[in-house]
């Protein structure tokens, strides 16, 4: 390969109802469009048997082709066989374990084959956030979070956090099983957010049920709590901000874009998979705080966005992208609420921020591209 590189990026995404079957069509199109303007080619594909998992390499033996899916600008999605990728770019947002599984499978298969891959993926909530911590500067910034193991950590963190806590998954859920909890003087406990289907729902039950309650909602899946946090504008919306920082053409990290994502009043979460929408950041915080508060909240998330990715890069692997939300909560307080190594792109289309959009679709074929020139030249040297 030349610096004109002319290699393949396989996307690798979980198998969903559909023609062709997979979410995220807009911005896999978005991203096949733009590797033909820079040289590279797409190709998506499922990592199940009917894609035709590729053999460990023995006695030079390779598996030859994917079955997947290209884009034609004219014809649109295309089935086809294609040859084992140069780069895989994990975009499965697993939906169950044997899902992962599958997932975990074929990037292991694919990378004895000789495929790159493009970003490592980041553990549960949970171990994100006791790394971020070991940080004096991050620490200020983090909610304290426990995992939820049952009964009993369910009543010490209601006990410690005066009866108001938030439950969110471990795991990526796109604002999905959400729960807040608050214990009312009568005895009774009022339940908010949205459930598996993502549906808002607003309860409440005898305190006594609680525990039976909460065991049901969490089914098998791991949880945190976490305090609840103010985190809504003067209307009483929820929003957060969304910065995007992503691995450029020299790998190094810059923050592509940074949106407000607002929320309906009752769903406790801001993510757009709910039904928000997003807004520029800083006219919306300063409509919000007023400008000098807005500005100062602004250099603290573009601060903290560049110091995180390192820090998540030497706890878990190399990395190419990140969604990291900021939660700001009624004084201005700025925490640190996740970090996505999957993360969407649709909030710069809504609030029409044109170039961070076109960016945040060009950056990962631009890092792909890094990873396979720096792999030449090591094997030229």
């Amino acid at each position: 390969m030349s610096s004109s590189i002319n290699g393949t990026i396989g996307v690798m995404v979980c198998r969903r109802p559909g023609s062709p079957p997979f979410a995220e069509k807009h911005y896999l199109r978005e991203l096949s469009l733009a590797a033909e303007k820079l040289g590279m080619k797409v190709f998506v594909f499922c990592p199940d048997e009917d894609a035709g998992l590729p053999l460990a390499q023995a006695a030079g033996n390779r598996a030859v082709s994917i079955k997947g899916y290209r884009f034609h600008p004219v014809d649109g999605w295309i089935s086809g066989s294609f040859p084992l990728p140069d780069v895989i770019y994990d975009r499965c947002l697993h939906g169950s374990g044997q899902e992962s599984a599958a997932a975990g499978e074929w990037i292991s298969r694919l990378s004895q084959q000789g495929s790159k891959l493009w970003s490592r993926g980041l553990p549960g909530k949970a171990k994100v956030h006791q790394l971020l911590k070991r940080s004096p500067l991050l620490r200020p910034h983090l909610p304290a979070t426990i995992r939820y193991t049952g009964a009993d950590s369910l009543s010490r963190a209601l006990l410690a956090l005066n009866g108001s806590i938030f439950m969110k998954p471990s795991g990526g859920s796109h604002g999905r099983h959400s729960l807040y909890i608050s214990l009312k003087e009568n005895h009774t406990a009022l339940l908010q957010g949205r459930d598996r289907s993502n549906t808002i729902f607003r309860q409440t039950i005898p305190a006594q049920e609680l525990n039976t309650w909460v065991r049901s909602f969490t089914g098998r899946r791991r949880f945190i709590i976490q305090p609840y946090l103010q985190l809504h504008n003067q209307d009483g919306n929820p929003f957060d901000v969304r910065s995007l920082v992503q691995k450029n053409d020299r790998g190094i990290w810059s923050i592509t874009g940074i949106a407000v994502r607002q929320g309906a009043e009752q769903g406790m979460t801001s993510n757009l998979h709910g039904g928000g929408t997003a807004y520029p950041a800083l006219p919306y915080l300063i409509s919000e705080f007023g400008e000098e508060k807005a500005r100062a909240i602004m250099d603290t998330i573009r601060n903290l966005s560049v110091r995180i990715p390192p820090l998540l890069e030497e706890g878990f692997g190399r990395l190419g992208e990140l969604g990291i939300d900021f939660g700001v909560d009624t004084r201005g307080k700025v925490w640190i609420l996740e970090a996505n190594s999957k993360p969407g792109r649709r909030a710069f289309v809504l609030t029409g921020d044109s170039k961070a959009a076109r960016r945040s679709v060009e950056h990962p074929i631009q890092y792909a591209r890094y990873l396979l020139l720096r792999q030449l030249r090591r094997v030229n040297t």
